[in-house]
């Protein structure tokens, strides 16, 4: 139950920041917004109305959604379409500019409460993965825990523990595990003496110590903007690769989406915030590719108006190019949906 609500809550924050973005910015510019919902319809109730626009909450509990007047019809008072090519701009670039500003605010955010970060100055050994079902899942091991010592050995490094183990292969050993902060009771653990290729007597993968490290927020937000900033590249570098068929384009779903998300969970608050900050910042730059039916596509058209010198494509053929892009974009959902589901299914995992 924990690990759906927070799936709910990273979705509709990413979402909610996108059309929060529009909200404000189609307000500042004079556009009338008719409705502000929280999910998506059917609608359930009205919380309340302010000038013209309706607030309400929706029966799919995920994310949210403006309606302005006339997205495409130039001749209704107030609509998006009849204000300025730079206001049309602004609007519909607002909803990626608040999805890099939410990424930026959780990324701060980690830095700020913590996360872990591998140390060699200091003894012990990190535990970087845990596998399924391996004697370190069964005796409680988590990703993140630091292994101080064995059976009353202090672990010098982590070399030496992958050593121990598998002098001790098939034996019961003692564990003392830090946790973040705090050091846990002895924890017993019988390593297996036949494993497969990879895994090792305890099944994990180990590396340097880790410590939380913590910053102030005048180092935070800087932190946290440069990192942004990496993955806006990255994302960016990668769209492009794959537009121009120099790489395989490896993507997922919502079901996919929802599966990597609650492993994220599975690892703690601050690993959610940055896989929230990920999934955001990657919403970002999708919203914006030149693609009928996104923000990005839309915004095509007000640069070829720009390019025309005020000569506008006509809001019906405008209107259908963004419906049948929608349908494409949904066409594209449900088959990656369904390959998610075969891979799935199959015990494999999604890559992102």
């Amino acid at each position: 139950m924990l690990t759906i609500v927070a799936v709910i809550i990273v979705f509709s924050l990413m979402v909610l920041a996108h059309e929060v973005g529009h909200f404000v910015a189609a307000k500042k510019a004079g556009v009338t917004v008719e409705e502000f919902g929280l999910g998506f319809p059917p609608r359930l109730l009205t919380v309340a109305k302010r000038g013209d626009t309706e607030f309400t909450i929706n029966a799919i509990p995920v994310g949210g959604f403006v309606r302005m007047l006339g997205e495409e019809d130039p001749e209704a008072p107030g609509s998006l379409a009849s204000k300025s090519r730079l206001a049309r701009a602004i609007v519909l670039s607002a909803g990626s500019m608040m999805n890099i500003l939410l990424a930026i605010v959780l990324l701060t955010g980690v830095y700020m409460i913590g996360s872990l970060t591998p140390d060699e100055s200091q003894s012990g050994a990190g535990i970087y993965e845990v596998v399924p079902g391996s004697p370190a899942e069964e005796a409680g091991l988590r990703v993140g825990d630091t292994v101080l010592a064995v059976d009353g050995q202090e672990v010098e490094d982590y070399e030496a523990i992958a050593a121990y183990s598998h002098e001790h292969a098939g034996q019961e050993v003692e564990l003392t595990i830090r946790r973040g902060r705090a050091v846990l009771s002895p924890v017993q653990m019988t390593l297996r003496a036949e494993y497969p290729d990879g895994e090792g007597p305890m099944g994990t993968r180990i590396g340097p110590p880790l410590v939380v490290k913590s910053y102030p927020i005048w180092e935070a937000i800087p932190r946290g903007i440069y990192e942004t900033g990496l993955w806006l590249f990255a994302i960016f570098g990668w769209a492009v690769a794959v537009i121009r068929g120099l790489v395989a384009p490896e993507v997922a779903g919502p079901i996919g989406i929802v599966q990597a998300t609650s492993e994220a969970v599975q690892y703690g608050l601050t690993d959610t915030m940055r896989f929230a900050a990920f999934l955001s910042t990657q919403l970002a730059i999708i919203n914006m590719l030149p693609f009928p039916g996104l923000d990005g596509g839309r915004l095509v058209f007000v640069i070829l108006e720009a390019i025309r010198r005020g000569k506008r494509i006509s809001p019906q053929r405008e209107g259908l190019v963004h419906i049948i892009g929608i349908a494409i974009l949904l066409g594209f959902v449900l088959i990656v949906s369904y390959f998610d589901i075969m891979r799935l299914a199959s015990g494999g995992s999604t890559l992102y």
